[in-house]
Order: C-alpha cells, then sequence, then structure tokens
C-alpha cells in the first residue's frame, strides 16, 4: 500500500478558506487598519477598495472568529458542487452585493464590518447548485438535503430582516447585527447558483 495513498489532501477551497481565515484574523489583531478597510457609505466613492475590503474586518474577536470558522465549514461543505474559483467568485459577488445593497437601499446604515452576507452568499450558491444538480439526476433522496438548507436558509433571512434600516442587538456579539447583509448576501448567491446550475445544464445537454 502506498503511504501517498493515506495522506489527507484539503480540497483547493478550504486551503483558500484558511489563508481567508488566517487574514481575517491577522486583521483583527491590527486595529489601527480596521477603520480605513470597513465599508462606509460616504467614503465609497474616493475609497472604492470598501466595498471589499469590508467585508474581511470585523467588530471584535468572536466576531472575527465566527466568521472564519463559517468560512472553512462551508469551504468544505461545498467543494464537491463549488470549484475554487465559483467560490471565490460567490464570496466577491456576495461582499460587492451586500456593499452596493446597503449603500443604495439603506442609505441610514453608514458602516459595516463582517463576512457573513459574503458567506450567506457562498452558502445560498452551494445549497443552490446542490438542489439543481440532484433535481438534474432525478435523485429525490439526495435532493431533500439541499432544498432543506435553501427552504431553512431564505426563511431564517426573511424571519431576521427588519422592515427598516434597523440593526438589533445581538448579546452574543456584545454589538449589533446587520440583517440586511444577510439578505443582499442570499440574493447575490441564490442568482450565482441558479446560473452556475444553467451553465452546467448547457454543457452537459451539448
Amino acid at each position: 500500500m502506498n503511504p501517498q495513498s493515506l495522506t489527507l489532501r484539503p480540497s483547493p477551497p478550504l486551503l483558500a478558506a484558511l489563508a481567508g481565515a488566517a487574514l481575517i484574523l491577522l486583521l483583527q489583531a491590527m486595529p489601527e487598519l480596521i477603520p480605513a478597510l470597513e465599508y462606509r457609505r460616504t467614503a465609497l466613492p474616493g475609497q472604492p477598495w470598501r466595498l471589499l475590503s469590508g467585508h474581511l474586518v470585523h467588530l471584535n474577536w468572536t466576531h472575527a472568529l465566527v466568521n472564519a470558522g463559517a468560512w472553512l465549514v462551508l469551504a468544505h461543505l461545498f467543494a464537491p458542487q463549488l470549484a475554487l474559483k465559483h467560490q471565490l467568485a460567490s464570496l466577491a459577488l456576495g461582499a460587492a452585493s451586500v456593499s452596493l445593497g446597503l449603500a443604495i437601499g439603506y442609505p441610514a446604515i453608514e458602516w459595516y464590518r463582517g463576512a457573513s452576507g459574503a458567506l450567506h452568499a457562498l452558502f445560498f450558491t452551494g445549497a443552490t447548485v446542490a438542489f439543481a444538480a440532484s433535481l438534474c439526476q432525478r435523485s429525490w433522496a439526495t435532493a431533500l438535503l439541499p432544498l432543506l438548507l435553501v427552504g431553512g436558509g431564505w426563511a431564517k433571512v426573511a424571519l431576521e430582516l427588519p422592515r427598516d434600516s434597523a440593526t438589533p442587538y445581538a448579546a452574543w456579539l456584545a454589538a449589533t447585527t446587520v440583517p440586511q447583509a444577510h439578505f443582499f448576501g442570499a440574493v447575490a448567491g441564490t442568482a450565482l447558483g441558479l446560473l452556475l446550475s444553467a451553465k452546467a445544464r448547457t454543457n452537459l445537454s451539448r
């Protein structure tokens, strides 16, 4: 038996998530940089990098650790459905959608930090692709779990979404949350998941 066959090799998405999680924690350890990177609506015209960088900085260590861990879990969970380029595209699209959505739809929310909106995009992209793939294979048993993920995820997003620009306080985080970011991430992720699924189905029919 070849010993190399027993070696567990992390998937490319998981390796990227490890690097991303390390970057999140590194930035959290440099608080002097965080204000220059956070999403801030009034600064976007002159500092467009905040569209993306605001999703790498966090409110506190609890916030940073939770999102870093969630990135690792989602990257591993959806590695079979989403290649590295698709996971990175989902995160980037989710981050940009959250920033633009907040700027246009909720101008009263002047600043934002955190990866949870972008991670919602990754979650919904992976779950949508998994569900669509099961339907294409007519595998109803394997379609049940991704269907529950998509349906349960959207129920959670809808239930937590305020009707205005409110940012509810979360005791576990010792800070306010921005459920609106989760909504925009979910929209972006679902849309990308449907697009990738349609593209995969077109390739199969050729």
